[in-house]
């Protein structure tokens, strides 16, 4: 299996009149071609991911019956812990081999309040901390999103204010020799606008190129990922790409992983119709529906087993 070059810019860079026009060019550029670019120096430093995954850890170290207190049905999985084997990708019906916990904003939105596992007391803290700053890290790259597409800057991260973003914390288990058949998370495209990814405990994060192979993908200690998803794509009609990425199983199943993705979304109410400008830069036609983000999000949650 080959190395992909996957382009980096500096978050910095965007901050400064004479790199910034080469950074957007960098990050418009990867969203058309691969659907993927890389972040560095973006201010979350080694030693506070540490802190993040050793109480995820602490979290899904507790017994199954603690950790199903924080179950909300509800909210269709959107907020507090998903048991093992609950999700699949789209078109599967082989469950993926992970949990989770998912929290979003604080200052109030759709869905019920987050909930925080009290066993943990410093949970809340530190994830909810991570919450704010890749918040704000997509904040600044939807804008350089937006620029390269040719509208205001602030044209994305507006559809993206008060919305109900996600950090969702995942655990995936060692692996029983009777599970080996499943993925960690099969083949899939993610949902939202864009995803911010942190360096997981471990690799096998994948991603498929434009001519069908698999290639791997994983953050470094500086970096982040970031991909452009199904939303993205249908807004810009298909000219960023979402593009479709796993999770292998290891070569040694006892090792577990932690990852912790943050699907940056629109507002419910956003309109995902193909911008015009858009059109006109592709193929002169919509290639994909208008629909809002909040009818696109229910109908992909009952797809993925959790609406």
């Amino acid at each position: 299996m080959r190395d992909i070059s996957i382009p980096t810019i500096s978050l910095q860079s965007l901050d400064s009149s004479a790199h910034r026009t080469v950074s957007v060019q960098t990050v418009g550029r990867a969203l058309e071609q691969s659907g993927f670019f890389i972040v560095t120096d973006h201010g979350i430093s080694a030693g506070q991911i540490a802190d993040c995954y050793r109480v995820a850890e602490t979290f899904f170290s507790l017994p199954e019956e603690t950790k199903r207190i924080y179950r909300r049905p509800e909210t269709n999985g959107q907020r507090g812990f998903t048991e093992f084997g609950r999700e699949h990708a789209k078109d599967s019906e082989q469950a993926d081999l992970k949990e989770f916990f998912q929290i979003g904003r604080e200052d109030g939105n759709s869905l019920p309040a987050n909930t925080w596992p009290s066993e943990v007391p410093e949970f809340r803290e530190t994830i909810g901390r991570l919450y704010r700053q890749l918040e704000g890290i997509g904040i600044k790259l939807l804008g350089a999103c937006s620029e390269h597409l040719g509208l205001e800057p602030e044209f994305l991260p507006r559809l993206t204010k008060g919305s109900d973003s996600i950090l969702r914390v995942i655990h995936y288990p060692p692996i029983e020799e009777a599970d080996n058949s499943a993925a960690r998370a099969a083949a899939h495209q993610d949902i939202n606008f864009i995803t911010l990814l942190i360096q997981a405990t471990e690799g096998g994060l994948e991603l498929q190129t434009p001519d069908g192979d698999w290639v791997p993908i994983d953050a470094k200690p500086n970096q982040l990922i970031v991909d452009s998803c199904d939303m993205m794509a249908n807004l810009t009609n298909g000219r960023f790409r979402s593009t479709m990425h796993r999770v292998v199983n290891p070569p040694e199943l006892v090792k577990r992983r932690l990852s912790m993705p943050f699907f940056m979304h629109p507002t419910k109410d956003t309109d995902l119709t193909p911008l015009p400008a858009c059109i006109e830069r592709t193929n002169g036609q919509a290639d994909y529906p208008s629909w809002t983000a909040g009818e696109f999000l229910a109908k992909r949650l009952e797809e993925i087993g959790l609406g």
